[in-house]
């Protein structure tokens, strides 16, 4: 009998301070919902992941990255940088933010 595969989508953030830690925060049924989720407005002009781990890096058109943006995967949406909280020097506290697939037994 064929094991049943399903596919959810995590939101994997990446830290570098003391040293690189990847961590699942959570889990999405799409990838769409995952951001969806973590660039809802919080309050006017601060988004849910910007309250978490500081300002978001915008693009060069000072704009926040959409589904062109260069720093692209193999899925739909760009990973997302934060500047970080500012709680250690050099911007050693900034965050990666990425949704990627995971596949569950």
């Amino acid at each position: 009998m064929a094991e049943l595969v399903t596919i959810a989508w995590v939101a994997l953030v990446t830290t570098w301070n003391p040293s690189v830690e990847r961590t699942i925060e959570r889990e999405f049924s799409t990838e769409k919902e995952c951001w969806d989720y973590y660039e809802t407005e919080i309050s006017p002009g601060t988004t849910l992941a910007e309250s978490k781990w500081g300002k978001q890096n915008l693009t060069s058109q000072n704009k926040r990255p959409d589904k062109n943006f260069h720093f692209k995967t193999v899925n739909d949406y760009p990973i997302r940088t934060y500047k970080g909280t500012g709680t250690s020097p050099s911007g050693k506290d900034s965050v990666w933010l990425s949704c990627e697939k995971e596949r569950k037994k």
